[in-house]
């Protein structure tokens, strides 16, 4: 008797295991072994429990008969309790918003709510755990590196994937987030790589990074090196000499004109850079 139901709360906890491990790839058995993934489970499994009850009180035999009929069920029950409750029996409009009354109004406040907990404590651990890593990694210099590093690495990137890292790269250098603190920015590529390529392999390829950084000058010497050797030059010239790429030759210039280490001359387009006489 009891044998269907067991099974059915099997199959609820199988279900909400697979969709917080879809939601956490990063490190999806610690985001299971918490209380709030615990929570989470239970409820699913006493929702697909619940649904079976329903069936079996109703009758409903999904078109089997003879001996499979209470295979359907359960299979019916644990796979489809999800959408059975979490639907609605009708919708209200309060304002702008469409509120659903039914056993979704529960079972999904329930639900988000132990998923929100499950989220904070990863939350919690991916910062702390990115601090370590990307801790004095310079995102300028190195975010293109690791981030094709990163797709090289590993063969399951999909297009979709590729593209909202390289759109949050290109936010934090242009868009709004460009004026955030280098090492923050460190800090949030961190977060997007760590969610597609786990803590264990970013680790690891950002240690395997550091020491071509750690050889590399700054980019701020680099371009007052390529002054010294070349004399006055043209803005275009002396990015192309120095090898800096535009975004970071604009920043690296800006930063030394505005500490009086280097000065520019000449109207837009033709203008001229020079070291400061009081540069050293």
């Amino acid at each position: 008797m009891w044998a269907p139901f067991l099974a059915v709360v099997l199959i609820g906890a199988l279900v909400a295991l697979a969709e917080l491990v879809s939601r956490y790839r990063d490190n999806p058995a610690g985001a299971l072994w918490s209380v709030p993934a615990a929570f989470y489970v239970a409820v699913n499994a006493g929702g697909a429990a619940a649904a079976l009850w329903t069936v079996t009180q109703f009758g409903w035999t999904f078109g089997a008969t003879g001996e499979s009929v209470t295979f359907t069920q359960v299979l019916a029950a644990g796979f489809g309790s999800g959408a059975l409750f979490r639907s609605s029996l009708f919708n209200v409009t309060a304002g702008n918003q469409v509120i659903g009354v039914g056993p979704s109004a529960v079972l999904t406040v329930i639900l988000s709510a132990a998923d929100r907990a499950v989220d904070r404590g990863r939350a919690r651990i991916r910062s702390k755990g990115v601090g370590e890593i990307m801790g004095g990694f310079p995102f300028e210099r190195g975010a293109d590196a690791l981030f094709h590093y990163a797709v090289a690495a590993l063969q399951n990137f999909t297009p979709a994937e590729v593209k909202v890292v390289e759109d949050r790269i290109a936010s934090l250098r242009s868009g709004r987030e460009a004026t955030l603190p280098e090492q923050v920015k460190s800090y949030v590529l961190g977060l997007s790589l760590q969610a597609l390529i786990g803590e264990k392999v970013l680790r690891e390829l950002v240690e395997s990074l550091r020491p071509a950084f750690e050889q590399t000058p700054p980019a701020e010497q680099v371009l007052l090196d390529t002054l010294r050797a070349n004399g006055t030059s043209e803005l275009r010239r002396l990015q192309a000499l120095s090898g800096l790429q535009l975004f970071e030759f604009s920043r690296v210039l800006d930063g030394l004109v505005a500490a009086g280490r280097v000065a520019v001359d000449g109207g837009s387009g033709q203008e001229i850079a020079s070291l400061a006489k009081m540069t050293p």
